[in-house]
C-alpha cells in the first residue's frame, strides 16, 4: 500500500488528538480532511457511514446526503469474493488495520477497482467503535499495469518463439535481457554468445567498441561471424540495432539522461553455410577437373605436335639434300607427298588445339586454395587411408594470380603425392602441405612418405610423357607435372623436387609476392 495512505491515516489520527487538546476546531478538521486527494469515510462498528469527504462523493457519484446513514456496502460490488470481506472484518474487529483491493461500484453502476486501507479510530472513548476508511480509484493504473504486463508477455512469447538468439546489452556489453533461443545457444556453446559475437565484430570491423561512433555504420546490417565449437565452425548472421532507454535514477527526473543499449541477434546458419560450401566445393571440383582435362589435352597435343614436327623436318631436309644431288631422283615425288601430308597433319593438329578460357588475374590467398584442394581430395585420401596434415602460415600475404590455374597445379602435385604413396604400398601413409614466405616469394611445399624421386629424374619428371608410375597405372601418364611446370611459367614461379623428411619427395613451389597483372 502506498505511503500516502499511511500518511492520511496518521494525519487524521493526529488531528483527532489535536482536537482533543483543543488545537483544532471541528470545522478545521473537516476542511483538512476534505482537502485530502483520496476518498475518506468514517463508519461505526456496524459499517454505517457517519462521515465522507468531498473526494468520496466525487469518486462514487453519490451525494453526502445519499451516503450518510447508509451501510458502506452501498458501494460494494458483488464481484469481490466474500472471503475478502470476511478477512477485512476479522482484521479490523481485532483492532488491527486492513489494506487491500476491493471492487466497488459507483452510483451509475460502473465498477471501479479501489485501493483501500481501513483502520480503527483510536481515542480515549471511541476505541473499537469507529473505523476510518481511505481509498482511491486505481482502475486506470490497474488497466495500464495489465496492458504493460500483457505487452511484456506478448513480447516475451514472440521472442521465445523465434529461433534467433536475441539479447539486450548495456554499454558494458552485459546481457540485461535474453530470449529462450539465446539461453539454449549459451548452453550449447558453454560460453556467452554475446561476448563471443561482440569480440568477433570488433575484430572483423576493426573497432574498439560496438557503442562508438565508428560502429554506427554497422547498425541494422547483417554481419557474418563464426565461432569455434569443439573444433568445428559454427556460422551466424549477426545484427545489432540501437535502443535508447531513459536512465531509471530519480535524480534525473527533471533532466532525463539517455541510456543507450544494443539489441543483438544471432541466427545460426551453420547448416545452410555448410550446404553452400559443399555446393561451392562441388563446383570448384567440377571446374578443376575441366581445367585439368583442358591442360592435359593441350599438353598432350603440344607434345604430339613437337614429336610430329621432328620427322617432318627430317623429311624436308632429306628432300633438300636429294634435290642438290639430282633433281630427277625418282624418290623425290613420294617424299614430297609425304612432306605435304606431314605438314597438313601438323597444321590440322594445331587447328584442333582447344582454346583455353580467359581467366583474369586477381588477388589469391594460397592458404585458401590449399584448404579447397584438401576438401576436394578428402574422399580419395580417406579411401587410401592417407593422413593429410596442413601447416599453413596464418599471415600469408595474397598474390596476384589466376586461381583456377594455380588450383590445377597444386592439385596435380597433391595427386602425384597420393599416387606415389598408393603405388609404393608404403606402411607410412602421410602427406604434409605447408606454406611460408621468403623475402620476395611465397613458398608451398607438398611432402609425402612415398618412394621419392631419384636425383637423376628430378628434372625429367616435368617433361611430357615422362613418368615414374607403373605401366598399369591409370590416368594421363606423364602429363600432370608438365602441366604444373606450364602453370609456374605463366606465373613467373618455379617448381622442383627434393627429398622429404617423411621419407619420400618434397615438391617446392615458389611464387613471387608481386606479379604484373
Amino acid at each position: 500500500m502506498i505511503d500516502l495512505f499511511q500518511e492520511a491515516k496518521t494525519q487524521l489520527e493526529t488531528m483527532a488528538a489535536d482536537k482533543a487538546h483543543g488545537l483544532f476546531s471541528l470545522e478545521q478538521v473537516k476542511q483538512i480532511v476534505n482537502s485530502v486527494p483520496m476518498a475518506v469515510s468514517i463508519t461505526d462498528n456496524t459499517g454505517t457511514i457517519l462521515y465522507v469527504n468531498d473526494y468520496f462523493t466525487k469518486i462514487t457519484g453519490y451525494s453526502t446526503k445519499e451516503l450518510i446513514g447508509q451501510n458502506h456496502a452501498i458501494i460494494s460490488y458483488r464481484m469481490t469474493p466474500q472471503m475478502v470481506y470476511e478477512e477485512l472484518w476479522s482484521t479490523i474487529t481485532r483492532g488491527k488495520p486492513w489494506s487491500g483491493q476491493l471492487l466497488n461500484k459507483r452510483k451509475s453502476g460502473e465498477s471501479y477497482l479501489a485501493e483501500v486501507q481501513i483502520s480503527p479510530l483510536q481515542g480515549s472513548d471511541t476505541s473499537g467503535k469507529y473505523y476510518l476508511g481511505v481509498h482511491r480509484d486505481i482502475s486506470n493504473r490497474h488497466a495500464l499495469e495489465t496492458a504493460q504486463n500483457n505487452s511484456e508477455q506478448l513480447v516475451s512469447s514472440v521472442l521465445n518463439s523465434v529461433p534467433t538468439a536475441v539479447a539486450l546489452l548495456n554499454t558494458r556489453d552485459e546481457v540485461m535481457l535474453h530470449n529462450r533461443a539465446y539461453q539454449m545457444l549459451e548452453g550449447d556453446l558453454q560460453k556467452s554468445p554475446a561476448i563471443l559475437a561482440v569480440q568477433k565484430i570488433k575484430e572483423q570491423c576493426e573497432i574498439s567498441s560496438i557503442h562508438t561512433v565508428q560502429a554506427e555504420s554497422l547498425l541494422n546490417k547483417s554481419i557474418l561471424i563464426d565461432f569455434d565449437h569443439f573444433g568445428q565452425k559454427r556460422f551466424f548472421v549477426c545484427r545489432i540495432s540501437g535502443l535508447e532507454m531513459k536512465e531509471e535514477n530519480i535524480d534525473n527526473f527533471f533532466a532525463p539522461v539517455k541510456n543507450p543499449h544494443i539489441v543483438l541477434s544471432l541466427t545460426d546458419i551453420t547448416r545452410e553455410q555448410k550446404r553452400l560450401e559443399q555446393q561451392r566445393l562441388a563446383e570448384l571440383q567440377r571446374s578443376t577437373v575441366e581445367s585439368e582435362m583442358m591442360h592435359a589435352m593441350q599438353e598432350t597435343m603440344h607434345a604430339v605436335l613437337h614429336q610430329l614436327q621432328e620427322p617432318v623436318n627430317m623429311i624436308e631436309s632429306a628432300i633438300g639434300l636429294l634435290k642438290n644431288n639430282s633433281s630427277t631422283n625418282s624418290g623425290l615425288p613420294p617424299m614430297n607427298m609425304a612432306l605435304e601430308a606431314g605438314k597438313k597433319a601438323v597444321q590440322q593438329l594445331r587447328d584442333a588445339l582447344p582454346e583455353r578460357p580467359y581467366e583474369a588475374r586477381q588477388s589469391v590467398n594460397l592458404n585458401q586454395l590449399v584448404h579447397e584442394i584438401a576438401e576436394m581430395s578428402n574422399e580419395r585420401l580417406l579411401k587410401r587411408s592417407i593422413d593429410l596434415r596442413l601447416s599453413l602460415v596464418t599471415t600469408l600475404p595474397s598474390i596476384t594470380a589466376q586461381p583456377s590455374r594455380l588450383r590445377v597445379a597444386i592439385k596435380q602435385l597433391l595427386d602425384n603425392a597420393i599416387d606415389a604413396i598408393d603405388y609404393s604400398k608404403s606402411s607410412t601413409r602421410e602427406i604434409l602441405i605447408s606454406t611460408g614466405q621468403a623475402e620476395s616469394e611465397i613458398v608451398l611445399k607438398i611432402e609425402d612418405s612415398g618412394p621419392g624421386i631419384k636425383k637423376s629424374e628430378a628434372i625429367k619428371v616435368f617433361q611430357p610423357f615422362y613418368t615414374t608410375k607403373p605401366i598399369s597405372s591409370e590416368g594421363s601418364r606423364g602429363i600432370g607435372l608438365s602441366i604444373v611446370q606450364q602453370v609456374m611459367n605463366e606465373h613467373c614461379g618455379t617448381v622442383h623436387f627434393t627429398e622429404s623428411s617423411l621419407g619420400g619427395s618434397c615438391a617446392h613451389m615458389s611464387l613471387p609476392k608481386r606479379q604484373e597483372a
